[in-house]
């Protein structure tokens, strides 16, 4: 894979280093008006994302703290010299670890380690590059920032399969205030959604609208979905916050047409003007889950990325969904 690499980049050698090759991208990306978002996707590069891998939660065996927040730091001066490269996230889709034979995650999964976390994240790569957008993750595989956005008590707030501080109730409130930040006004949250979810409804629209104005989408000022009658669980947002829908996906191919939460998430984003991106564009791997150059049946390119993996749904489901963003 190395060699083909080097094949199709003449100016790259199997001693090229990494951060080399991320200045040619980000070099080749200016030249096309392109923006470049660094996403912390796993902290030891695999394939994304279950409950076992390693890079679940802080201090998960491939997700150390430390290294996680040196890396972003480094990763937020090196932006530096790229106009291009605006934004950056803290980490993608955090989850439960489960690995009961060798247990390494030393912190409870719960609202008070991801704020703490995230917050001296945000602390040190603001300190490098102040200029830089931060989008924060939410939990359940970046499904749920509802205690943050609600202004809810980071003790007792409810997080499906969180490990519970029992005494919460008997804590001092911990209350995550945005504002109260030097970087306040410089938050994106992301949000994602898939049908295999596993505690969210996503076989209905109204059901699908009300979730996700739950999980976050309320921070961008929407009314409540009308199914929040049925949820009972819309709350407000404490403070206006930009919401995007940073991943979600399905394969390429004629299921797409009729894919109930596609079309769902299609018409929510375009009701609410919500930003999104898809999963994914690059039709192939170099590596995924120990194979070389696998293809992508859900992305949107082809394997050789020469054509659209599906060309009829580019055409009559992507292209107008993009269009009608802009009416």
């Amino acid at each position: 894979m190395t060699n083909e690499i080097i094949a199709k980049n003449p100016t790259f050698t199997k001693d090229t280093t990494r951060f080399e090759i991320w200045d040619h991208i980000a070099q080749v990306a200016q030249s096309k008006n392109i923006f470049i978002h660094p996403d912390v996707h796993v902290g030891k590069a695999q394939w994304c994302c279950n409950n076992t891998d390693g890079n679940t939660w802080f201090d998960d065996y491939n997700f150390p703290v430390a290294n996680w927040k040196r890396g972003l730091q480094y990763v937020a001066q090196w932006a530096t010299k790229h106009n291009n490269v605006v934004s950056m996230s803290l980490r993608n889709e955090l989850r439960r670890a489960i690995n009961e034979t060798a247990p390494t995650s030393t912190l409870g999964y719960n609202w008070v380690t991801l704020v703490g976390n995230y917050t001296a994240a945000t602390d040190a790569i603001h300190e490098s590059n102040p200029d830089l957008l931060v989008t924060w993750s939410g939990m359940q595989y970046d499904q749920d920032l509802s205690a943050l956005i609600q202004g809810k008590n980071l003790n007792t707030a409810p997080c499906y399969k969180c490990d519970a501080i029992r005494d919460g109730l008997r804590r001092e409130p911990i209350i995550f205030d945005l504002a109260s930040h030097p970087w306040a006004n410089k938050v994106v949250y992301e949000l994602h959604l898939y049908s295999m979810s596993e505690d969210l409804d996503t076989g209905s629209c109204p059901i699908v609208f009300a979730e996700l104005y739950n999980a976050g989408f309320n921070a961008i000022g929407m009314a409540p979905p009308p199914a929040c009658n049925i949820t009972q669980n819309c709350h407000p947002a404490v403070r206006n916050t930009p919401v995007i829908i940073s991943e979600f996906g399905a394969a390429q191919d004629v299921t797409l047409l009729n894919n109930t939460l596609m079309n769902c998430l299609k018409d929510f984003t375009v009701q609410n003007n919500v930003s999104w991106a898809m999963w994914s564009l690059a039709g192939s791997y170099r590596i995924r889950s120990g194979g070389q150059g696998v293809g992508d049946t859900w992305a949107l390119g082809n394997y050789n990325w020469t054509g659209w993996n599906y060309p009829e749904g580019v055409e009559s489901w992507w292209k107008p969904w993009v269009s009608s963003m802009f009416d």
